[in-house]
């Protein structure tokens, strides 16, 4: 019994200093293995690099007419590393260097692979080489089980598949995932102009949030020519389709919307109605004031905010307004007014003329019990308090207690 103890310690120890020695040699083969290959790189990369600055001529040459076989792996991480830093023909020339080299054919193979993890990596790098050949390939990897392959395969598509890409990309934004769909919206804003006629015409037979992305991409790239459709897009069934066509007419910023967005003030829907007043106060429709005072007596709050910045970025006419809309009969409006007059820095400004003479003086004072009158005080009494002005601090001092004296009179009643 007692050997038979000793010979399975005897076993385990054995087995333990058989891992150790293993795990030891690995990892000095492998540090050999680096050291070896970090010598060659030191050797390779100029020579790499000065292919690609070169103006003609195969990278053969430039490494001695071939590649060694313990080399490709050095002469591939080269590649790969540095066609991600430059830019224009020196880029194509190290797309090309990986394709003459062989290793375009072994990332299609890597397409093929049963492992995703090894077709995501061949989709990217296909996508680095930026390989025309490997389009139809990664189109079929657009419709890969992994959502890693997927994804990688339309930035590739993006880099290296040129027009051909743009239409399986836009029909990609209709993915299940909705963190899918916004990478690929991503990388289709990416790729400009080039990519709005396809997304107008794959609209129609696109999933609601497609539809959705669809209309982002292109507030983001802001194309003129799609003004026109976008317009009729405000005529869409969904409410959230009607906003982003507002807030993507609003983003191109053309004059030409300017009537339509007026008209979708009047939506039922409130999303709607907000994304048309910011629309309007990019545009600095001044024709819209009317509207958009009459906006700042909505319900909704998003939309009463909006209403008051686009009245604030239309310029001197929508302060104007703004000033006006002091008095109206809304506590909303009235509110929001005092809101943006605020924020924009009129109260303050108007506070500082109150030393002023004349009629700019009458003004001043006028806007400040207009603020008093609509409760908000909050800012007068800071200033009241801390302006480096003791005139302006002695008026404030006078026109505020005739405030507190009314709500002390209020609240006793």
């Amino acid at each position: 019994m007692q050997q038979a103890l000793i010979l399975v310690i005897l076993t385990i120890a054995i087995v333990f200093l058989a891992l150790t020695l293993a795990i030891v040699i690995g990892k000095g083969v492998r540090e050999v293995r680096e050291a070896g290959r970090r010598r060659r790189r030191t050797k390779l990369e100029p020579l790499i690099l000065g292919y690609a600055h070169a103006e003609t001529g195969s990278i053969l040459p430039a490494l001695g007419g071939g590649v060694a076989r313990a080399d490709r792996p050095v002469v591939e991480a080269i590649l790969l590393d540095h066609v991600q830093r430059v830019r224009g023909v020196e880029r194509d020339r190290l797309g090309k260097a990986l394709d003459d080299l062989g290793f375009v054919e072994s990332y299609l193979a890597g397409l093929s692979s049963p492992r995703w993890w090894t077709r995501a990596r061949a989709a990217e790098h296909l996508g680095l080489a930026r390989s025309k050949r490997a389009t139809p390939h990664l189109l079929r990897a657009l419709e890969d089980d992994a959502y890693d392959v997927r994804l990688r395969a339309a930035k590739a598509l993006a880099a290296a598949g040129g027009q051909a890409a743009v239409a399986p990309l836009a029909k990609a934004l209709s993915e299940p995932n909705r963190f899918s769909t916004i990478r690929i919206a991503d990388i289709l804003a990416g790729m400009g102009r080039p990519v709005v006629r396809e997304l107008m015409d794959t609209f129609p037979h696109l999933s609601r949030h497609g539809k959705l992305a669809a209309l982002d991409i292109l507030g983001r790239i802001h194309p003129p020519e799609a003004v026109a459709w976008l317009h009729d897009r405000l005529r869409e069934p969904h409410r959230d389709l009607r906003a982003r066509a507002a807030h993507a007419l609003g983003a191109i910023g053309a004059p030409a919307s300017a009537g339509v967005l007026r008209d979708a003030l009047d939506d039922p829907e409130w999303a709607v109605r907000a994304m048309a007043a910011k629309g309007l106060g990019r545009l600095h429709d001044d024709g819209a004031i009317p509207k958009l005072c009459a906006a700042l007596r909505d319900p909704e709050w998003w939309v009463r905010a909006n209403a008051g910045e686009a009245l604030r970025r239309i310029g001197p006419v929508g302060i104007g307004a703004l000033e006006r809309m002091l008095d109206d009969e809304d506590r909303y409006a009235r509110d929001q007014a005092c809101l943006v007059l605020e924020s924009a820095g009129v109260l303050e400004r108007r506070v500082a003329e109150l030393t002023s003479p004349g009629p700019v003086r009458e003004e001043a004072v006028a806007l400040v019990q207009r603020f008093i009158g609509a409760g908000h005080t909050a800012r007068l009494c800071e200033l009241a308090a801390t302006h480096r002005d003791p005139s302006v601090r002695e008026t404030l001092a006078h026109l505020l207690p005739l405030e507190r004296a009314r709500e002390e009179v209020a609240g006793r009643a």
